[in-house]
């Protein structure tokens, strides 16, 4: 009973220093989940991660993949936080980020990504809901507080295994909405191409996924789940990057396909 009580008031120790601490940082700010919280969060989701899916290591393809994912990280307000890019090693096309910096790209949508903008833009777009805070949010509206708080304090690993299981599969809380789409679709516009990649990457790929999930619906059906994309949500970032104006910037080169065959 004594444990039992020393452990309640632990976590809600930890709640109310989530409650209290400053959610800034990043856009838009990140609900009652400080930065420190919330990248302290993600690292122990991605222990779990480690452990229920199969993470790459081809050295030359995570490599590349890691250059990629920082050249742009360093464009963003969050530049000055550890950022981590892994590769799994699925054929399905997916994607996803967790909080505090993590992002994960599969083998599948590495081999349909032709051309290394077409990579970049999807990174970007996984970075920029980093950089946004959207997943952390829809955590903390999805579990509560509480559970965040327990989950930090290490009381309740399998609590967190639940959660990222749930990301993975797609589940409630890893389905952004259209605004935080919308959002992340502009700021990874942004970001990428402030890295020096041509931004047209971002709707050659999103077309690719959209052609993909007419003809075949089961390849791209988790990344549809977490993003839902439209060709109207297409048209829209067409129109953007026509309004950026920037029609220059990296679209290929020897290095991503050298990667990319070893993804196949």
């Amino acid at each position: 009973m004594i444990r039992k009580a020393h452990l309640t008031s632990l976590s809600m120790l930890v709640a109310v220093m989530l409650a209290t601490s400053c959610g800034s940082g990043g856009i838009g700010g990140g609900g009652s989940v400080s930065l420190e919280d919330e990248w302290r969060l993600g690292n122990q989701l991605a222990q779990e991660v480690a452990g229920q899916v199969r993470l790459s290591n081809d050295a030359q393809l995570v490599g590349y993949v890691r250059e990629v994912g920082e050249r742009i990280h360093a464009k963003t307000p969050l530049a000055n936080l550890p950022f981590d890019f892994q590769v799994v090693v699925d054929p399905a096309v997916n994607a996803f980020s967790l909080p505090g910096g993590h992002v994960y790209i599969n083998t599948g949508l590495i081999a349909q990504a032709d051309h290394a903008n077409m990579l970049a833009g999807v990174m970007a777009h996984e970075i920029a809901h980093v950089v946004a805070r959207h997943s952390i949010k829809q955590m903390e509206k999805a579990q509560g507080i509480n559970v965040l708080g327990s989950i930090l304090l290490g009381n309740n690993p399998s609590q967190a295994s639940v959660l990222l299981a749930n990301v993975l599969a797609g589940g409630t809380m890893a389905r952004f909405s259209r605004a935080d789409e919308q959002q992340a679709d502009e700021l990874g516009l942004q970001y990428m191409t402030a890295a020096g990649y041509n931004p047209n990457g971002m709707t050659d790929m999103f077309r690719k996924l959209l052609s993909l999930e007419k003809g075949s619906p089961g390849a791209v059906e988790k990344f549809f789940l977490d993003h839902p994309l439209t060709q109207d949500r297409i048209n829209d970032i067409q129109k953007r990057i026509d309004r950026m104006g920037a029609t220059g910037g990296t679209v290929d080169d020897p290095q991503y396909q050298s990667a990319r065959s070893r993804a196949s």
